[in-house]
């Protein structure tokens, strides 16, 4: 046993320090050594005989750095008198952790909530998947024939946003005009009724300001460059219905076929497949088409709150300046085939909106072959015919087109001469205002009306009108 300076021992306890007198240090060293593990009888008996100093020494080095650990640790727990007031500390200090820790957790989750609603509004305007229940399956911005559109010499349109520039509308007041709801407080046409020529009455829809502006940019930079089949004489710049009764006059046989709720029968889904057709892809084609459609509701009022709810089918509405081209566009197919068919059985025809005329110069062609015909391609393209308006008229009895006598020429009906006549008189006779007031409108305009419509037919007759009644 080496005879070095051994280490304090002022700082142990009084256990230690009875043994200390009771074994001497030398030996209290030698059993805690043998106690903690750093000796072995063995290392103590070489340790006699001065054979292991070194090792010893490092004992005995070991030894008082667990002595200080213990120490503090003594000194740790002298100081911890009140066990229950350190888990209170500790609890508390734990619940702090957590609720900071749960905070921190809240405002990422908020954090990540606004961004996502960010994300949500900026795709919910700029890319919509969803405009409506019945509406939105094909509502994909991909595909399409970029090089179809560019040889019509169509504008170029991918997404929502070139849609919404294109029609001079923020992607937001965009998805207003086109989102579908089955009952909505508002309604973005004024719809009223007119009565017809032949009885009963039209549901007019004339859209509102901001409909009306993407409709005149539909038709306008799509439309407009698109061209119609010749058949098609209504709804054309240069062409009237004399124009379409002057190519049936002096007939044998004329024959009138109607086609029964002819706007209606163009749905949203032809709509939609004829803006496909110009290579336009399913989703600008979609809003393309609930631009130009709407679906007919009814105003219902409850507890003073209005809502418009949806009634019908959604077809091109009669009111908006989309739909007549639309109408000759997408009747061309059926055109086409009764061009075919009137050329190859010697019959000339054209079609003045919903009204189909064929004309043939022998009174005495089958006429009962080509209803028939008519009939048939008509239901095969996706039309009724209106069968209690169908009119079969063999010269020399009176023949009408477009409500103008073709059987000498082209002129007006007695009746309607007779009406505009009368008109002018009561308007010379009675006074414009009071003529005015009683009509609800500007009796000189009605006029004036009258006078550039009997012009355009018979101008012999319009002169004789004016030199009569000058002040028109």
């Amino acid at each position: 046993m080496t005879t070095e300076e051994a280490p304090d021992y002022q700082s142990l306890d009084s256990q230690w320090r009875r043994r200390v007198r009771e074994v001497g240090k030398i030996n209290f060293e030698n059993e805690e050594m043998l106690r903690l593990g750093f000796l072995t009888v063995e290392d103590l008996k070489a340790a006699t005989d001065s054979e292991a100093p070194e090792k010893y020494r490092a004992a005995l080095e070991a030894l008082a750095v667990v002595r200080r650990k213990l120490q503090k640790a003594d000194e740790r727990v002298a100081e911890l008198q009140d066990v229950e007031s350190l888990i209170r500390e500790i609890r508390s200090r734990r619940i702090e952790r957590v609720k900071a820790e749960r905070l921190e957790r809240r405002a990422q989750r908020e954090e990540a909530g606004k961004a996502k609603a960010v994300e949500n509004r900026r795709r919910g305007t700029e890319e919509p998947t969803y405009l409506g229940r019945a509406v939105s399956h094909g509502l994909c911005f991909e595909g399409g024939d970029a090089a179809l559109t560019a040889s019509l010499q169509l504008p170029e349109l991918h997404t929502f946003l070139d849609l919404a520039n294109t029609l001079s509308q923020t992607p937001t007041r965009l998805q207003w005009l086109t989102y579908e709801r089955a009952a909505d407080a508002t309604d973005h046409y004024t719809r009223f009724e007119i009565p017809k020529r032949s009885g009963g009455t039209r549901l007019i829809s004339s859209p509102k300001p901001a409909l009306r502006t993407a409709q005149e940019c539909v038709r306008l930079k799509i439309l407009s460059h698109l061209s119609v089949h010749p058949a098609a004489m209504a709804f054309r710049t240069g062409r009237s219905i004399a124009d379409n009764a002057r190519l049936h006059a002096d007939s044998g046989l004329v024959i009138r076929i109607d086609l029964k709720d002819f706007f209606p029968s163009i749905t949203f889904g032809r709509v939609r497949g004829f803006f496909a057709s110009l290579g336009y892809n399913s989703g600008v084609a979609t809003v393309l088409a609930l631009i130009c459609t709407d679906a007919p509701r009814a105003k219902i009022t409850l507890d003073g709150k209005t809502t418009y709810a949806i009634v019908g089918q959604r077809a091109l509405p009669q009111g908006a300046c989309t739909s007549p081209d639309l109408a000759n566009l997408i009747a061309a197919t059926i055109d086409a085939r009764l061009t075919g068919l009137a050329m190859k059985y010697g019959w000339t025809y054209t079609r003045y909106a919903d009204d189909l005329v064929f004309s043939h110069k022998e009174s005495n062609a089958d006429a009962a072959q080509l209803v028939r015909i008519v009939t048939r391609i008509v239901s095969d393209e996706g039309f009724r015919v209106n069968t209690k308006k169908t009119r079969i008229m063999r010269s020399p009895n009176r023949q009408i087109v477009t409500g103008l006598l073709v059987n000498e020429g082209v002129r007006l009906t007695r009746q309607d001469l007779r009406k505009i006549r009368a008109f002018l008189h009561r308007c010379q006779t009675q006074g414009i205002e009071q003529v005015s007031a009683e009509i609800g409108k500007d009796a000189r305009a009605v006029a004036r009306g009258y006078y550039a419509y009997v012009h355009m037919i018979t101008p012999e007759t319009a002169r004789v009108m004016r030199a009569k009644h000058s002040w028109i």
